[in-house]
């Protein structure tokens, strides 16, 4: 499922297997698909640029659907949790905003998960799915946001560089045991920075 730049209010959601990646283990080339493995090791949600992906008739029924259950059975938490969860989102398009006036918005690419089972770690299958993302957006502008310090290396072993680290404290504590801190991270692909 994608859907453009997540958070912004103008979300359009898919269902095109284009963006779900399934790599097999390292000794195996990756492969695209949301169908053929039952048990995949890695997911990926990586969403392309606006008016990458023409709707369909599909498209939009999975549109209406999502927002008439939005409408009717909106997910709410705890008033903090809400409160985080916005100042999160207005963070997130505050960052959007900053690499879209840098990089073409018609050409950058935001990749919001990439996660591969536990027990799976460790063994390429992350590597292998970062190699299919990149040569998937061929040479544009990707950029993510990393919630794990330990990921950070990571993803710059790929090219990515950090951009911009978020902290984001919780109003009621400022000791840092409520501190939510992210690392936006951009692979520039052709473009000159």
């Amino acid at each position: 499922m994608t859907k453009d730049h997540p958070g912004n209010g103008k979300n359009q959601l898919s269902t095109d297997t284009s963006i779900s990646a399934v790599a097999e283990l390292p000794e195996k080339q990756p492969g695209i698909s949301s169908h053929e493995e039952d048990n995949a090791g890695a997911v990926v949600f990586l969403f392309p640029p606006p008016g990458r992906k023409p709707w369909s008739l599909s498209r939009i029924w999975l549109a209406c659907k999502l927002c008439l259950l939005d409408f009717f059975a909106p997910a709410h938490d705890s008033g903090a949790r809400d409160k985080r969860v916005e100042m999160l989102l207005d963070r997130h398009e505050a960052s959007s905003n900053l690499l879209e006036a840098r990089y073409s918005r018609q050409k950058l690419w935001y990749l919001e998960v990439v996660a591969v089972h536990p027990s799976l770690q460790s063994r390429g299958l992350g590597g292998g799915v970062m190699r299919w993302i990149l040569e998937h957006v061929h040479d544009d502008p990707l950029y993510l946001e990393c919630t794990r310090e330990e990921n950070v290396g990571f993803y710059e072993s790929f090219g990515f560089r950090v951009a911009e680290k978020v902290e984001l404290v919780d109003g009621a504590s400022q000791t840092g045991e409520h501190v939510f801190k992210h690392w936006v991270m951009v692979h520039p692909g052709n473009s000159i920075l």
